[in-house]
Formats: C-alpha cells, sequence, structure tokens
C-alpha cells in the first residue's frame, strides 16, 4: 500500500475472513497524483465530476486503496483489478466472485470491508453538529426507535440517531437490495453493547445478517454488516 495514502486494519469481533480497513483523507492531494495511477479511466472522469474537491478525493482516495487491497489479495496489479456494479448498482469484481467487497466514506474517512467468503456492508457517518438528523427520522427510524431516542436525556440523542443510520445502511449495503423498503423498516435501537440487534419484523433477507458497531474516531459512528452463511450455501 501506498505510503501516501493512510490504510489501518481494524479490529472486530465478526467472522475471520472478513477484513476491514479504515483510510484516511488528504484534502490537499491531486487527482493527477501518483498514488491515483492505479484508478482506471472511467474512475478518473468520474472523480473530477464532482463539484466538490473534497468529495472527488473521498471517491478517488477510497478507490485507489480499494484496488491495492484487492489487488493484493488477487495477485495482480492494482491497474488489472477490473470493476462493475451488480443490478441494483452495487460494486463487484468484473471476472471474479472470488472476494465480496463494499466500502463508505464520510468526512475524514473511510471504510473498506471484504471477505472471500460471505457478503459484508460497511457504513461510517461524520457526526455533525450543524446536520439536522431530525428532518430524516421519518426516513430513517420507524416509531419505536424514534419514541426511545426521544426519552433520551438531549445530549445522547444525536449519537443514538448516528449508530441506528450506521447500523441500518450497513445492514442494507450488505444485500444490496433492501434500501429500496427504506431504513426505516428496520429497528435496531435500543443498542446493546456493540453487537447490533434486529427488532420487530425482519425482512427474509435480513435474516441470515448479523452485524456490529466498530470503533470510530471521535466524531464519528460506524458499523460492519455481513451475511451468516458463505455466498455459495
Amino acid at each position: 500500500m501506498s505510503a501516501t495514502i493512510q490504510v489501518v486494519p481494524l479490529q472486530h469481533e465478526g467472522p475471520p475472513d472478513v477484513s476491514v480497513w479504515r483510510v484516511a483523507f488528504s484534502f490537499d492531494a491531486s487527482l493527477d497524483a501518483a498514488i491515483f495511477q492505479s484508478l482506471s479511466d472511467d474512475e478518473r472522469d468520474r472523480a473530477r465530476r464532482f463539484r466538490r474537491q473534497e468529495d472527488a478525493l473521498r471517491f478517488a482516495t477510497t478507490r485507489a486503496a480499494l484496488r491495492e487491497l484487492l489487488a493484493r489479495n488477487l495477485g495482480i496489479d492494482a491497474r488489472a483489478v477490473r470493476l462493475t456494479a451488480d443490478a441494483n448498482r452495487r460494486p463487484q469484481l468484473a471476472d471474479s466472485t472470488a472476494l465480496d467487497f463494499n466500502v463508505s466514506h464520510a468526512g475524514a474517512y473511510g471504510l473498506i470491508a471484504m471477505s472471500a467468503a460471505r457478503r459484508v456492508g460497511v457504513d461510517i457517518e461524520q457526526c455533525s453538529d450543524t446536520f439536522d438528523w431530525r428532518a430524516i427520522v421519518a426516513l430513517t427510524l420507524d416509531p419505536d426507535e424514534a419514541a426511545w431516542i426521544e426519552r433520551l436525556d438531549a445530549s445522547a440523542q444525536p449519537a443514538a440517531f448516528y449508530d441506528a443510520w450506521t447500523a441500518k445502511e450497513a445492514l442494507v449495503k450488505t444485500t444490496g437490495a433492501g434500501i429500496a423498503r427504506g431504513l426505516q423498516h428496520l429497528t435496531v435501537l435500543p443498542r446493546e453493547g456493540l453487537r447490533v440487534t434486529l427488532r420487530n419484523a425482519i425482512a427474509d433477507d435480513m435474516r441470515a445478517l448479523t452485524a456490529q458497531w466498530l470503533a470510530a474516531p471521535r466524531g464519528y459512528a460506524a458499523c460492519l454488516a455481513w451475511s451468516a452463511a458463505p455466498r455459495d450455501a
């Protein structure tokens, strides 16, 4: 891995075949820098279409780190990694089903999850003091969760909301299809420890999934999800 892209492996309590890395972003980099030489022409074009330079660098840095990690596992050059998307627009390897992976980025950090045995999903969110999280409660929480958060001390409410948001995003990103039903149809609060407990009615495509919240930098929330059974089971 290039020394100029900071990639740190994260410990978790999930299956040993699941690996997670945190990527730190440098916002003074140029898209023409050597650290992005593994990107495809399409990826470079996509990066340049972002209106904000910070968003372009988040995408480019995460994708460059992903390519290096995939290449290391596959034993090929990073530029030789071919990526495509499935019917749900979930990124995947074009030429192989050997690895499943998922990425997320927010603020100054990105996350990459990978497994050779099962589906994975990951999410990281920056807990912004200026973001009006209450404006999307109806799109994110079910009524029981919203009522539970309202009973918390005001200072604890934002963290509880971001816990729910990251857990649900990680879960639906594992299936690639769950987002169509809306996050409010999953219930993960109240939180009890690191392991995510799905409550109330659980959709069929969520029953084989497990998730846990990850340690995150101060001001961030993060969660990892994985399928309980191997992908070919």
